[in-house]
């Protein structure tokens, strides 16, 4: 797809990491399936993988989670 941000650039497959902070929680996830433009590098999540990484983030807020860095692993 075209970039929305660029407006140049096309998407292609890739990975990205991802950082999620809330409170006293930072979450860094590795390796996350991403669109990414060839031209200015905006990273694309889909809603579904966003979906799977605020619920884990949510899961270590409750839990007291300072830092954590981890792979993605898709459900």
């Amino acid at each position: 797809m075209k970039c929305p941000i660029c407006k140049h650039g096309e998407t292609e497959n890739g990975y990205a990491t991802v950082v999620l902070e809330r409170n006293k929680t930072t979450l860094v996830f590795k390796h996350v399936p991403a669109d990414i433009c060839n031209n200015c590098g905006e990273e694309f999540i889909s809603e579904s993988v966003s979906i799977e990484l605020f619920s884990v983030a949510k899961q270590a807020v409750e839990a007291g989670v300072q830092v954590d860095v981890r792979e993605y692993l898709a459900a």
